[in-house]
């Protein structure tokens, strides 16, 4: 084992960031890990020596450790569980408005808790100022809650964030003043980068650009977001490694232009990564990219050959001083995955890439077009990099996430050629921008090449949305893989590993086979040859269209009781085409993203069942991103703003407007609706509860019935005329209801949804509607544990599919 005698360094900071890493599980025996370490190397290298030094580090490392833990919890110490305080503070993080509520990080700048950094939360009643931006002066009155030592995942999280407390304000209003000094300079930078960003581009652009290039994804659409992680695509929406590599490319040439000398370079690009990491957020992924980029430029002004793992090594070791905690946050993991697949399997697949385009290219080559082979090599490169990092990053997406998009490396291979150009379009914009702040007569002239900039940006941008919303939509796209443990996660890296080398094994052996066939290619006359790619790029674009393509609708009558957290949407579907749907959740789960999923393209009718957020607030991106034929209105003379939105909306792009009221009907394709309740409303103002007014309908198709209840409880279904149904809507979420047991006597159930969000504060659903849903024998379904559930209805028989 020669390579670790000849690799002292790499040992080294292995071992360093070992301890580093150990220093948060006190119940992980440093000075064994160490000594089973020292024993390792020692034999492996024939090196007593080395392997003392390995141990020594370890046990060193681990001291640090716990020396930056003692001062990164020295604040948290100063809070105290339930304190009602007010205080003074800078806001360091964009505001990121939540399902509930708003959430920012702050440093408190005076008091007691002086240097404390506190996770501000808010509710949707005492919002946050808006428009505030990082670097201003808040005074915050809240109160405060301590982070436990031994905390549940979230509140881990939040201690591996460096965080002291949860601060929930009641009351938050700016105090006029700006942070000075460097952290003034780099929040006047971050401000002239956004004025540069987002000119000369629409809303939805801004944020994508704000995400990718400055890390502000707060503002970026749910639906928008979501299409990029099933996609595949998240980590183009948080600034990472990624970005200082394109930063270095888009640099070099502009220093070479400048007549700077290979050392002046390459110090210019340290300034600039220097610059650029906390312009962006310095987040963990960012600083280990700039710990590596800097490692890799100090190794080539030394004249030495760069080492892709010591930079990963000594990222590891600089982010754990920083933060022993990091190493885990799955952002921290997944980063380093993506290198260490990048270092190991990259070059393989390169070269395997480059020796297949070199046996198919004809004629001889020299003379080939310089640009043509540059081309070449950098979408081999690209390809590489990209398989390398998806497969690396697989098993840990499955164990932090649940979820693995198999589409993501075809959207990773399709995203390549616009993912460059955004971002040096986006980084160009940034230092543009940087101008505005001399004013007259520079500012306009800035903001206007910003604005060129940004319409130029356009189009790599709509493509690279279209991307991830065409492979999001890609059925099978995501899977779930049963990593749940380090020890199913182990297994999972070795299923891959055994893989690869099989994979490996049988390239090798077919490497004859290979050069036989590229050699027959070479052979054939061009015609003939132009003729079999013609017919291979039709091919593979008649599959992609295919598989690309919008969904189509069902084949059979189909009920969708959508996952939209806390809140109901129910989508129903025949196999013409025809679509209705009852509600669209809470605005933030955007809904609509779904029901596209679905194969719907126009809404024949949509329902509105009652003024209720969790019920009609996504309803107006609904009228938005489809043609609707009908909205049938259950705000029954609501003064709410947000249904009144809805129905502003609707008349505006021209929707009809029903009042829905009981004996209404209608029907479209093979779906009837029959409306049961509520009765005309008296006269005077409409009652402050309207869930018991809420929309109540039969759905039908043949012989299947189906009723959906909205809020409405017991005390307005029993007085109905009840029908015997072959599935139901669960009324409220699964809320308590007396009264349950006798309704589900009167319909009689085969088949109960329950649409209500994971980890919800109201109890739902409650053990007393589970127990009447079992008692009345009913197969019992929830969006909270199963995702969308899908009921089907062909040839008279009714099957249930779940997402997970």
């Amino acid at each position: 084992m020669n390579a670790l005698r000849d690799r002292p360094w790499h040992v080294a900071m292995a071992a360093l960031a070992l301890g580093l890493g150990l220093a948060p599980y006190p119940q992980v025996p440093a000075a064994g890990v160490a000594a089973g370490l020292g024993c390792v190397v020692a034999g492996l290298a024939s090196a007593p020596l080395a392997g003392a030094l390995a141990a020594a580090l370890v046990l060193s490392g681990a001291a640090a450790g716990d020396l930056r833990l003692d001062a990164i919890d020295a604040p948290a110490a100063r809070v105290r569980d339930g304190e009602s305080v007010t205080v003074r503070a800078w806001l360091v993080t964009p505001i990121r408005p939540g399902r509930f509520g708003s959430s920012a990080e702050v440093t408190v700048s005076s008091g007691p808790l002086r240097g404390a950094r506190l996770l501000m939360r808010t509710s949707q009643w005492a919002p946050l100022p808006r428009h505030s931006g990082v670097g201003e002066g808040l005074t915050v009155r809240g109160t405060l809650t301590a982070l436990r030592p031994h905390a549940e995942a979230y509140e881990a999280q939040l201690r591996r964030r460096g965080l002291a407390a949860e601060l929930y304000a009641r009351t938050a209003h700016r105090d006029g003043n700006r942070r000075g000094g460097v952290p003034g300079a780099l929040d006047a930078a971050r401000r002239r980068a956004e004025t540069g960003v987002e000119a000369g581009l629409d809303t939805a652009g801004a944020e994508l650009v704000r995400g990718m290039v400055l890390g502000e994804d707060q503002d970026i659409d749910p639906g928008v977001r979501q299409d990029f992680r099933d996609s595949g695509l998240a980590h183009l929406l948080a600034v990472s490694g990624q970005n200082v590599v394109l930063l270095a490319a888009l640099a070099l040439p502009l220093l070479a232009l400048a007549g700077l000398g290979a050392r002046a370079r390459l110090l210019g690009l340290l300034l600039l990564t220097a610059l650029y990491v906390p312009l962006a957020g310095a987040g963990p992924a960012l600083q280990r990219a700039g710990v590596m980029g800097a490692a890799g430029i100090a190794a080539t002004a030394a004249s030495r050959p760069g080492s892709g793992a010591y930079a990963l090594l000594l990222a590891a070791a600089v982010t754990l001083v920083a933060n022993p905690r990091a190493a885990g946050d799955p952002g921290w993991q997944l980063s380093f995955a993506a290198v260490a697949g990048i270092i190991v399997l990259a070059p393989p697949l390169r070269r395997g890439m480059a020796s297949v385009l070199e046996a198919l290219r004809p004629g001889p080559a020299p003379a080939r077009a310089p640009v043509r082979v540059a081309a070449s090599r950098a979408a081999v490169d690209g390809v590489a990099m990209s398989v390398a990092a998806t497969v690396a990053t697989a098993p840990l997406l499955a164990l932090h996430f649940g979820r693995v998009p198999l589409a993501g490396l075809g959207a990773n291979l399709f995203a390549l050629p616009a993912v460059a150009p955004v971002m040096w379009l986006g980084m160009a914009k940034a230092a543009v921008g940087q101008l505005v702040g001399l004013g007259p007569p520079v500012a306009p002239l800035a903001l206007a090449l910003a604005s060129a900039l940004g319409w130029v940006a356009g189009l790599p941008l709509g493509y690279l949305s279209w991307v991830a919303r065409a492979f999001a939509d890609v059925p099978g796209g995501v899977v779930t893989p049963p990593v749940r443990s380090p020890l199913t996660l182990a297994m999972a890296y070795g299923l891959l590993l055994a893989a690869w080398a099989g994979a490996s094994r049988l390239l090798r052996r077919g490497g004859d086979r290979a050069q036989e066939a590229a050699g027959a290619w070479r052979r054939m006359a061009r015609t003939r040859r132009a003729a079999l790619a013609a017919v291979a790029v039709a091919a593979l674009l008649l599959a992609g269209g295919h598989v690309l393509g919008p969904p189509r609708p069902p084949r059979g009558f189909t009920v969708r009781f959508l996952d939209v957290g806390q809140g109901d949407a129910t989508l129903i579907q025949d196999p013409s085409g025809a679509a209705i749907l009852f509600d669209a959740g809470p605005p933030e789960a955007a809904a609509w993203r779904l029901v596209r999923r679905a194969g719907v393209r126009r809404l024949s009718a949509v329902v509105a069942t009652h003024p209720s957020r969790d019920h009609h607030g996504g309803l107006v991106d609904v009228l938005d991103h489809f043609p609707v034929g009908v909205l049938f209105d259950g705000g029954d003379g609501t003064p709410d703003a947000g249904f009144r939105a809805v129905e502003s909306e609707a008349d505006r792009l021209g929707i009809r407007r029903v009042v829905a009221r009981a004996g209404t009907a209608f029907a479209v394709g093979s779906i009837s609706v029959r409306v049961l309740s509520p009765p005309p409303r008296p006269t005077g103002p409409p009652p402050e509860d309207p869930n018991p007014r809420g929309i109540v309908a039969v759905v039908s198709s043949g012989d299947f019935d189906l009723l959906l209840s909205a809020d409405a409880e017991s005390v307005a279904l029993l007085p109905l005329a009840l029908p015997d149904v072959d599935a139901m809507k669960v009324p409220h979420h699964g809320s308590a209801d007396p009264g349950l047991p006798e309704v589900l006597g009167r319909l009689r159930p085969e088949v109960a949804a329950i649409e209500v969000g994971e980890g919800n504060t109201y109890g739902h659903p409650t053990p007393s509607t589970l127990h009447a849903l079992i008692r009345a024998g009913a197969r019992t379904y929830r969006t909270d544990r199963d995702g969308t559930v899908s009921l089907t209805v062909e040839d008279g028989e009714m099957r249930v599919d779940t997402e997970r």
